[in-house]
């Protein structure tokens, strides 16, 4: 049966009533299973249907017939086909080949093939029985139902039945029963073809789907009563009777729920005196697979077992069983097309084999164990794994080994014939984990000499290196380094053991010792100047002239130099930060706006838009010794923000087109491009790398703060923010997070560890920039339409000042200096 039907993970069970229930439960699966018949795939694809020696599926769309005397599979002639149903030599399926659905009638014979187009929607899938075929279609909104349709193809008279629920119809003889609204919730309906009288089949009334007939038996699910709860009703007798359990505790996990009982989905069918199903899950009375009900005996028994959360889709005829898996749902992949004969048994013991996609690696080591069985089919399967964890009955496994060490594992596989077993000594060699490296510093700025206590945190780890980004190195496990030079330094750990390395980083800042600064560089866009800010006193110590509606501001490490984009003049002024003077003007093109600074200095990013040529959005790259373009990346529709990681390798540009791109910055070329929501704007990096911060606006006041693994390059949270949240800032310990939202008149606080919002504080009118201090007390906000400039004290989130500046200011980017100049 081969290397589709792979892997299942069963829970651990604890207690001495799990140990007795687990021993009942393989007791019963192992007996029942081996004494199961002989399963045989006859071919590839999904919604296979049986009657008499014929067994129809889909296969890409198109139709096969597999002859089940003769063992041939024949594909018909059809395209875009689903939902194919059988009774004799015709067969119908859903046909959309044409682009307008419509059912195709189908004569095994003589190769004949009709379309019913009348009252055929997208929704219809068909049922049949002799001459009449029956379906639903002509979805009503007012009494949420469907039109039920029947044809009589050997005349092509077509009748309206009654309105019903879309897929929940079947027929029998002269008999069609299908789910409608009824008492309550839903009932089950029994249309009489020849009296066209209806009646009510169901003796209560609950969330009543999807019946079957045969004979005077209706079956049904209510997943009202229990996920999966089959009933059978006899229409002449009028008894019902329980099929699976309803509102059972699952014993193996101890609540109610998707797994609780049957959990059969909607793959059921019945014929003669059996009733086939499907289990998902796995509780105390059986694994998940395909299981015969016995209406005479009241007894289930499984045909074969399969990981949990597969979904088989059961149908059958007389003695034989036909089932495919339902790919829309769970993880197996197999598209086989499996029959069981309950009347054959297998002849052939099985030859005990498996294989294991590795054999080797640190804890946890998570292995997939997959069944490689030769000679007979086995139909149960004993997995020990070597460290007290026995009886994974399932054809393929799943198991985490823990701990270290090596582990003899074996599999016994049998059938009716016999069994086998196999052992493979020392076959699973787990070593010692992975390191994972993490510190912890006493302080994370101040003035020289800085001493810093650094406090190793790893897991795992036997070695350590240190480099404390000043040309200083360590190899101690918690050493201590003094800073005698201002500055901002990336301090990064590795550590280690025999398997790898790991690494973390962090920033300090070194400030200069001195009583003024550092400064903030408000772009004021309505008067063409920027506005210098003393954050020690908050008073404006310059007013500076530069280009035609300035927008963005990035500052030099170093804090000697200020970057500042204009908008209209399509060029970047340089100002000497200790002269507070414009000292060049640099041409960058189309409408520049945000604009970054690499930590070492040396390179200046600008997002450029082209707007005669759209596709020629580029990131430029500025020399800051040469004020020169040294090159040019490629990126997406009208780049808006950007930032550079502290460690200079990576730079985040935020996208129209609704993307992040990340460009290395070693190549200068894109390595991952990352979709978020509408309008992203501003893009800001926790002090360890290893999240991104986006600002993008949904619309319709929803605002949302997109969080990016920069190790996975894919977005793990989005955190609601207020009215069009335009720009970002982390403050240096990387634990909070604070948005302006543009359209609110607020500043959104994100705590960077719960991705959540615990603070929103009102500021001026159409806030737009903001930027933390170094020392991470203080926040500045430009407030555009206010003309002013709000300062927050981070350990009350409380506006603390609020100072005049030009008109409208902006201040695009991280606009604070991280020294005094």
């Amino acid at each position: 049966m081969g290397s589709g039907l792979v892997n299942i993970n069963k829970r651990s069970y604890s207690g001495a009533l799990a140990s007795i229930i687990l021993f009942f439960l393989f007791s019963i699966l192992f007996s029942t299973v081996a004494s199961a018949a002989q399963v045989t795939k006859i071919g590839n694809g999904t919604d296979p249907a049986i009657h008499g020696n014929k067994v129809v599926w889909t296969d890409n769309g198109v139709i096969h017939v597999y002859d089940l005397t003769a063992r041939t599979d024949t594909a018909v002639d059809s395209s875009a086909a689903s939902h194919p149903a059988i009774y004799g030599n015709k067969i119908v399926w859903h046909d959309n080949s044409s682009g307008t659905p419509r059912l195709a009638v189908y004569d095994i014979s003589t190769a004949a093939k009709t379309y019913i187009i009348q009252n055929v929607d997208q929704y219809s899938k068909p049922a049949i029985y002799g001459r009449r075929i029956v379906w639903s279609a002509d979805y009503n909104e007012s009494t949420h139902n469907h039109s039920i349709y029947m044809r009589d193809i050997s005349n092509s008279t077509q009748t309206w039945i009654a309105e019903g629920e879309g897929y929940s119809l079947d027929i029998y003889g002269t008999k069609i029963v299908y789910s409608a609204e009824g008492r309550s919730m839903r009932d089950i309906f029994l249309y009489d073809i020849t009296t066209k009288k209806t009646i009510t089949v169901s003796p209560y009334s609950g969330s009543i789907q999807i019946p079957h007939m045969y004979g005077n038996k209706v079956i049904w699910i209510d997943n009202y009563i229990g996920s999966g709860y089959i009933e059978m009703y006899d229409v002449v007798t009028k008894k019902a009777t329980k099929v699976t359990s309803d509102h059972t505790v699952n014993t193996l996990n101890g609540f109610e729920g998707l797994e609780t009982g049957c959990d059969t989905g909607a793959h059921f069918d019945i014929n003669g005196d059996k009733i086939v199903y499907s289990k998902t899950g796995d509780d105390q009375f059986g694994y998940a697979g395909v299981y015969v009900y016995d209406i005479p005996s009241a007894k289930s028994t499984p045909v074969y077992i399969y990981p949990e959360g597969t979904y088989t889709t059961p149908d059958i005829y007389n003695n034989t069983i036909v089932w495919g898996i339902d790919s829309k749902y769970g993880t197996v992949n197999d598209t086989g097309i499996y029959i069981c004969d309950l009347s054959v048994t297998n002849t052939l013991p099985p030859v005990a084999e498996f294989t294991a996609n590795t054999t080797y690696g640190a804890a946890p080591l998570v292995v997939l164990f997959t069944d490689t069985s030769t000679g007979g089919v086995p139909t149960s399967w004993i997995w020990d794994f070597g460290d007290e964890i026995y009886s994974k009955h399932a054809m393929s496994a799943t198991h985490t080994f823990t701990k270290p060490g090596n582990y003899t594992i074996s599999l016994t596989v049998g059938n009716d014939a016999g069994n086998s077993k196999v052992m493979k000594p020392n076959y699973i060699v787990v070593t010692n984990p992975f390191p994972v490296a993490n510190f912890s510093i006493n302080v994370t700025h101040g003035y020289p000499p800085l001493s810093i206590q650094f406090t190793d945190l790893s897991q795992n780890a036997t070695g350590w290196c240190w480099d404390f980004g000043d040309g200083n190195n360590s190899t101690q496990r918690n050493p201590v380094h003094e800073y005698t030079d201002p500055g901002i330094y990336s301090v990064n750990l590795t550590a280690s053991n025999e398997n790898g390395t790991d690494s973390r980083l962090t920033t300090i800042t070194v400030m200069q010792p001195v009583g003024v600064g550092p400064y903030a560089y408000i772009a004021n866009s309505g008067d063409n100047t920027v506005s210098v800010i003393d954050t020690a006193t908050n008073n404006v110590t310059a007013i500076i002239p530069v280009g035609n509606s300035p927008r963005g501001v990035a500052v030099t490490p170093d804090g000697k130099k200020v970057y500042v984009t204009n908008f209209f003049d399509d060029t970047i002024s340089v100002i000497d930060a200790t002269k507070n003077k414009v000292t060049a003007t640099i041409p960058v093109g189309d409408a520049p706006h945000g604009v970054s600074i690499s930590p070492d200095g040396k390179k200046v990013c600008v997002p450029h838009s082209d707007v005669g040529n759209p596709s020629n959005n580029t990131i430029l790259i500025i020399d800051t010794a040469t004020n020169e373009v040294e090159a040019t990346v490629l990126v997406g529709v009208v780049p808006f923000g950007v930032a550079v990681t502290l460690d200079g390798k990576k730079v985040y540009v935020t996208n129209d087109d609704k993307t992040v791109l990340v460009i290395d910055t070693a190549t200068n070329t894109v390595i991952a491009t990352i979709p978020v929501g509408n309008n992203p704007r501003g893009v800001a990096i926790s002090p360890d790398g290893k999240r991104v911060y986006v600002a993008c606006d949904e619309g319709s006041n929803n605002g949302y703060i997109y969080v990016i693994d920069a190790v996975k390059n894919k977005v793990t949270a989005t955190v609601p923010a207020g009215e069009f949240p335009s720009e970002v800032a982390v403050t240096p310990d990387g634990k909070s997070v604070y948005v302006t939202n543009f359209l609110g008149g607020t500043i959104s606080v994100i705590d960077a560890t719960k991705n959540k919002v615990t603070a929103t504080i009102p500021v001026g009118n159409s806030p737009s920039g903001v930027a933390v201090t170094p020392d991470g007390k203080s926040v500045y906000v430009t407030n555009g339409l206010s003309n002013t400039i709000s300062v927050i004290d981070t350990s009350t989130n409380k506006v603390t000042a609020t100072m005049n500046v030009g008109r409208s200011p902006n201040s695009f980017g991280q606009f604070i200096g991280s020294l005094q100049a």
